[in-house]
């Protein structure tokens, strides 16, 4: 499947189960190093520490089409007196082959150089007075000639081969040898492209401690030194325990991520920058030297979390201004755990679409690969990081969401939307191209809005400064709640419905109604009651009871207008009745009928006032949901039927009035707005939604009326063998 090295992952994979981030962190270094297979070259001892895939754009396999340059310093140091002449610069291509030999280990904060002598050069190209800084930093900065790298100057003292390092601190320190180096790099390096540079010494074996490959004299990388990396090696454990602090944060103690006891660092590199020192006010009782204490973390688990930052980055998008991490795992991660949960990561690092998010990506993979008993029990580690000018703020953080939620919300959703009475003959239209009340949205593509954000994006205000979402912002709250099935306060949900609404109408030039924004939270609102997710006080009791009715059929003559003609009013009253009765938040709150119920002829009204009198303000534009308040209200109605009366003379098919089954509902239900006891944000939902109701009833009943009729005209079963 992925071809995982089998002794790496045994001897990376840690025992247990996944119970924290930096777990997880570790657990996608095992990952990184068991896949990485003969590319690690060098030594070994040192596997960890290598990092060859930082290499990845500076080799080329064709420079006619990839110039990708090796800068040698080459270094004879088998000559009794080793001088400038025993320097010489080499310039070739760097084949993906060498990369192995060099024992790069890439140093990626800041400025610095690298871990290794081996340096890589800038993504944008180096030309020939830059390369050669970077190939004398190799003889004087990285062999601590000019006391930079204490850490380097102490293996240069007490390793036995130590006497390589500082014979090359004495060239590095020689004006005469940059000097070399200098003119030479302006002979034979004439371009500005990506470069690596490095060194090559020629050694006698024998006269090495812990000697190279093959014993004749030859000419070795800094991978196949021992010295050489013993240096690296130092230089990096010196980071993982002086990064912002004077005085090193190192001392024996259990590491965090293993449990095993050992010597532990206090300021290992974190890819997500989550614990740093920069700003340890954040954490408290941490003191930077003792920083080992309270965050103690091993080498070998600091360089796993390293090895693994590419997966991180995979599963890293961004959201409302935050960066998001969205990190796949398995609680108990075996061999073949390992094996699928790489296949699903490599997968993603590959995908180039935006279509669909990372978590709903790696399911879907995970579930192709090992099937959907697999795949449910995956779980993900979902952070939401704010950087404020350096310093990192979590604003949200859940370490173990499984799919279950966004698929349980996701499948009451499409029942919402293709079979209860919502959006079939009694409720609203369908929406083309508007995710997720589209005639095409199945499970799927709701799974997928909602673990990218865009289900609650799309329904909750834009709160998101530019600097981003603090965490106080609605949609960030409620796609966290859609995650992990948490308690969603009705009131809360509606409040900000209103307020997005209020934003929609702000946006838009021409003041229109949000009719498919509100569709969507009606369809939104509707899916999570059914999900069994809403809450609320008495007065919301039934808007956290879903649907009853439960189909989408076409209803016959016989049920709307029984033995008299099917009319235009009688479908609209069939309708308008039907989609009340089905639901128990209009049907048994008379207060919440009401406020729909004026919406609704305010809708009709404002539609008659555009299409057949062609007028440009219409009586929505005078009560907008936004400015709707109990007081208004009062007055609406009066104004409504008046108007009713008078435009039913601009139609032939109209009795005395135009919209007769909601005044009738007005008679027989209607409670005076004095005597409502909703909240503001429920009245103006509920007004909202009568208004895209009623916009559209006279259209949505003649397509009703007339599919009927259609019905109606087919010859039934029993009829069509009569006439056979």
């Amino acid at each position: 499947m992925t071809g995982l090295d089998r002794e790496k992952l045994d001897q990376y994979l840690l025992d247990g189960p996944i119970t924290s981030l930096r777990r997880i962190q570790t657990l996608y270094g095992a990952l990184a190093e068991a896949s990485s297979g003969d590319l690690i070259g060098g030594d070994p001892e040192f596997g960890l520490y290598y990092t060859p895939g930082e290499l990845d754009g500076f080799t080329t396999s064709d420079p006619s089409e990839d110039k990708r340059y090796l800068i040698t310093v080459e270094v004879d140091l088998t000559a009794d007196n080793v001088t400038t002449e025993d320097v010489t610069i080499d310039v070739d291509f760097l084949e993906p082959e060498t990369v192995g030999k060099l024992g790069f280990a890439r140093y990626p904060w800041g400025r610095g150089i690298d871990h290794s002598i081996t340096r890589r050069g800038a993504k944008g190209g180096s030309d020939a007075d830059t390369a050669a800084t970077y190939c004398i930093d190799c003889l004087e900065r990285w062999t601590n000639a000019d006391g930079r790298e204490p850490a380097i100057g102490e293996v240069a003292e007490t390793h036995p081969d130590g006497w390589i390092i500082k014979l090359l601190q004495e060239l590095g320190a020689d004006e005469a040898v940059q000097e070399t180096i200098e003119n030479q790099l302006q002979e034979r390096y004439t371009d500005d492209e990506r470069v690596v540079a490095t060194v090559s010494l020629r050694l006698g074996p024998e006269d090495l401690e812990e000697r190279p490959n093959g014993d004749e004299p030859g000419w070795f990388y800094p991978g196949e030194i021992g010295v050489l990396n013993a240096g690296m090696k130092a230089r990096k454990d010196d980071k993982l325990a002086s990064k912002q602090v004077s005085t090193p944060s190192r001392g024996e103690s259990a590491c965090m991520v293993t449990g095993d006891r050992s010597e532990v660092f206090g300021t290992a590199e974190d890819p997500l920058a989550f614990f740093t020192l920069q700003h340890a006010e954040k954490f408290e009782g941490v003191q930077r030297e003792q920083a080992w204490r309270s965050h103690p973390v091993s080498s070998d688990a600091a360089l796993l979390i390293q090895s693994g930052s590419s997966l991180v980055d995979a599963c890293r998008t961004t959201r409302n201004g935050l960066g998001v991490y969205t990190l796949p795992y398995f609680v108990d991660t075996d061999e073949r755990d390992a094996e699928e949960l790489y296949y699903a990561l490599e997968r993603l690092q590959e995908f180039d679409g935006d279509d669909q998010h990372p978590m709903f990506f790696l399911e879907k993979t995970i579930e192709e690969e090992a099937g959907r008993e697999k795949a449910d029990t995956l779980r993900f580690y979902v952070i939401s990081l704010r950087n404020d000018s350096g310093d990192i703020n979590v604003i949200h953080e859940v370490p173990d969401v499984s799919p279950y939620w966004p698929r349980t919300i996701a499948s009451a959703h499409r029942t919402v939307l293709h079979e209860s009475s919502a959006f079939g003959p009694s409720g609203f239209e369908r929406v083309e191209n508007w995710q997720p009340i589209t005639p095409l949205t199945e499970v799927d593509d709701v799974v997928n809005s909602i673990v990218s954000g865009r289900y609650a994006w799309g329904t909750m205000p834009k709160m998101a400064g530019d600097d981003g979402a603090m965490a106080d912002d609605l949609a960030e709250w409620l796609t966290y709640a859609l995650l992990t099935g948490a308690d969603i306060p009705v009131e809360r949900l509606l409040a900000g419905y209103v307020e997005r609404i209020e934003q929609e109408y702000r946006d838009d030039e021409e003041d229109r109604l949000p009719t498919n924004h509100i569709k969507t939270q009606f369809a939104q609102l509707e899916a999570l009651a059914r999900a069994g997710l809403l809450t609320g006080d008495s007065a919301s009791e039934g808007l956290t009871t879903p649907p009853k009715t439960m189909t989408q059929d076409v209803p016959t003559k016989a049920e709307i207008s029984g033995d008299d003609d099917l009319t235009r009013i009688a479908v609209r009253r069939y309708r308008l009745e039907q989609f009340i009765e089905d639901r128990e938040s209009l049907a048994e709150n008379a207060h919440r009928e009401s406020a729909f119920l004026i919406g609704v002829l305010v809708g009709m009204v404002s539609h008659h006032q555009t299409s057949t009198r062609q007028m440009n303000r219409t009586v929505v534009d005078k009560y907008p949901p936004t400015q709707v308040t109990i007081d208004r209200l009062v007055r609406v109605w009066p104004e409504l039927a008046e108007k009713d009366d008078v435009y039913a003379k601009d139609v032939d098919w109209a009795g005395e009035s135009l919209f007769p089954e909601v005044l009738d509902m007005k008679t027989d239900d209607f409670v005076h707005p004095g005597e409502w006891d909703l909240a503001l944000q429920d009245v103006r939902f509920f007004y909202a939604l009568g208004v895209t109701f009623g916009k559209r009833a006279d259209a949505r009943a003649l397509d009703l009326q007339q599919r009927i009729e259609s019905k109606e005209a087919e010859p039934n079963d029993s009829e069509a063998a009569n006439v056979a």
